[in-house]
């Protein structure tokens, strides 16, 4: 699976791409030249608005995004990947904090890590891998699923 680098300037759009499962490193403040070394060390596509760089023919994996609306920018990643013409993978979700990998964690581990109301109700948890914070699934998955399923057209 292709794995990515944002500029800064697609903040939310790493966030939403590791929320769909895609390995996606964000730095906020991070030079150019940095950027195109590890995306070039990593093997990762580029992801930029920054015709400057995209200009720049140092790296074969670049995806040039031109919109500033988050669901359009995903849409033109997944246009790119050319997923957006067949079923959607369905991918583990990643941290949308640090990009972590997601584990599923026992009742027990992430007691008094959580509000007791989500500990009582919530059916499972995940923890990332790297920074240790919690995720269930609450009332927010629906609208996640539900612009999830708007960007990608499913019904």
């Amino acid at each position: 699976m292709t794995r990515f680098i944002s500029d800064v300037m697609l903040g939310s759009l790493a966030r939403w791409l590791r929320i769909m499962g895609f390995d996606t490193i964000y730095f906020r403040d991070i030079d150019d030249n940095e950027l195109i070394k590890i995306a070039r060390q990593q093997d990762r596509t580029l992801l930029t608005r920054d015709t400057g760089i995209a200009r720049r023919k140092q790296l074969q994996q670049l995806i040039l995004i031109h919109s500033n609306n988050t669901s359009e920018q995903v849409k033109e990643v997944l246009s790119a990947l050319k997923i957006m013409d067949r079923p959607f993978p369905r991918l583990s979700p990643r941290c949308p904090i640090c990009n972590g990998e997601l584990a599923a964690a026992e009742r027990k581990t992430v007691a008094g890590l959580v509000p007791e109301y989500v500990f009582l109700n919530a059916a499972s948890f995940f923890t990332c891998r790297e920074c240790g914070k919690v995720y269930w699934y609450g009332s927010h998955k629906k609208s996640i699923d539900s612009k999830l399923k708007q960007i990608i057209g499913e019904k």
